[in-house]
């Protein structure tokens, strides 16, 4: 497999050869007609994702699926360097330059140019559209030039429910009305991570009616996050993992620790995580360095093992400003039998029930948060209970392969023509 940089100049012939190349062809055919092999429901799935990362650490489950039940898939997305552990798994890649943070019309119209450019040279029987700037790019691009098949996946809502400046309210009035034309046609499909973001959905004029599903967040592998045994630290560590981003709550978080450092409650916080430069949102790099002690606080940056993360620490802490999908990091803990804090925000609110799979307080309130990880320091116990409530709920519907199944489902009902409404 082998990637392409896309850019305006392109033409639909410089790729033209690639769909051509024999040893593909052959490859191709014989994954999905030789013995033991399912019959491809496609031909050709074009998934577009932002960021070749957010790929890998989000959908190699999709990715996996996609690669058996189509003859071809194409990835468009952002090379950071990792284009090759996407082509890895089955697919073709093609680097198209997303800026996440940017909401310049004139740059925007550019990238949809070129996802025109793109569906036109690789007419794709489906396009896949995850989250919200290829949602609503891809989405404009369908309609100029329409895939028999749309498939919007939504994994959290972002500024589109979150922001209420006028520039917001105004993007997320035409990213609403994308998304309705989009699910308007007959050959769609939706794909959402808890119910409230498909009422937000339907509320704003996206009605996809019995062409929805709800998945299990990106899938967990429970085998690859094995139930920890209660650690034998002599003072509990807080793990944060996520992005070092204002809606995620790390300050808050922060500010939590101040004030069980004032109590005197013994409590370890571990910081995982990039600090995302290109979101408006993000905390300074100072900032985030400056929080770090190297004793009961420290910043441990991006790591890509997180199963050890959680060998390593006994609470899982997620104090989210606003709305989530389903956090990939919150299901990753609860495999591993780790109790949750989480706050009473979508998404999170719809995995951990209070006391119950952990413990969920009010965002943006640090004193309730340095109270809940206070009762979790002290309690042992009670940790042990939540965390094996969390890796069965886990296990009752949130793995690799209830998702997997999922997304397999609604791809056979748009195949079979039944996804009609």
């Amino acid at each position: 497999m082998r990637h392409v940089t896309w850019s305006s100049n392109h033409r639909s012939r410089s790729l033209k050869p690639m769909l051509n190349e024999p040893d593909k062809i052959n490859s191709l055919r014989s994954r999905h007609t030789g013995a033991g092999h399912r019959v491809a429901l496609f031909d050709k799935v074009l998934v577009a994702c932002t960021e070749d990362w957010f790929t890998l650490s989000h959908f190699k489950p999709l990715l996996r699926r996609l690669v058996e039940i189509a003859r071809e898939v194409v990835v468009v997305t952002r090379s950071s360097g990792r284009m090759a552990e996407i082509e890895a798994l089955g697919a073709r890649t093609i680097d198209l330059a997303y800026n996440r943070s940017s909401m310049n019309p004139v740059r925007e119209a550019g990238t949809v140019r070129r996802l025109v450019g793109i569906l036109e040279a690789e007419a794709p029987d489906a396009v896949h559209l995850i989250s919200m700037k290829p949602i609503v790019l891809g989405g404009i691009a369908t309609l100029w030039r329409r895939p028999r098949h749309t498939i919007i996946h939504m994994t959290g809502l972002g500024f589109l429910a979150i922001s209420d400046t006028a520039k917001a309210r105004a993007a997320r009035a035409a990213a609403l009305g994308v998304m309705s034309r989009v699910m308007g046609r007959p050959g769609s499909w939706l794909l959402v991570e808890n119910p409230e973001d498909l009422a937000f959905l339907e509320a704003g004029g996206v009605r996809p009616g019995k062409r929805v599903t709800m998945l299990g967040g990106a899938g967990i592998d429970p085998d690859a996050f094995p139930p920890q045994v209660a650690g034998q630290r002599t003072i509990p560590v807080a793990a944060y993992v996520a992005r070092m981003i204002r809606p995620k709550g790390v300050d808050v978080l922060m500010a939590a620790a101040d004030i069980l450092e004032r109590r005197g409650v013994a409590l370890g916080v571990d910081l995982y995580g990039d600090t995302d430069d290109g979101n408006p949102e993000a905390i300074p790099s100072a900032t985030v360095a400056a929080w770090a002690n190297g004793e009961t606080r420290r910043y441990r940056g991006f790591t890509r093992d997180v199963a050890a993360v959680w060998r390593d620490a006994d609470i899982f802490v997620l104090p989210a400003r606003s709305r989530e999908g389903m956090p990939r990091a919150l299901l990753e803990a609860a495999a591993s039998a780790r109790a949750a804090v989480v706050t009473d925000v979508p998404g999170c609110r719809h995995f951990v029930r209070d006391s119950q799979e952990g413990l969920v307080v009010p965002p943006d309130d640090a004193i309730a948060l340095a109270d809940a990880l206070e009762r979790l320091a002290l309690d042992p116990e009670l940790r042990a209970r939540l965390g094996a409530a969390a890796r069965a709920k886990l296990l009752a519907g949130y793995t690799e392969a209830h998702v997997q199944d999922g997304i397999e489902s609604a791809y056979r009902s748009l195949a079979a023509g039944s996804g009609r409404s």
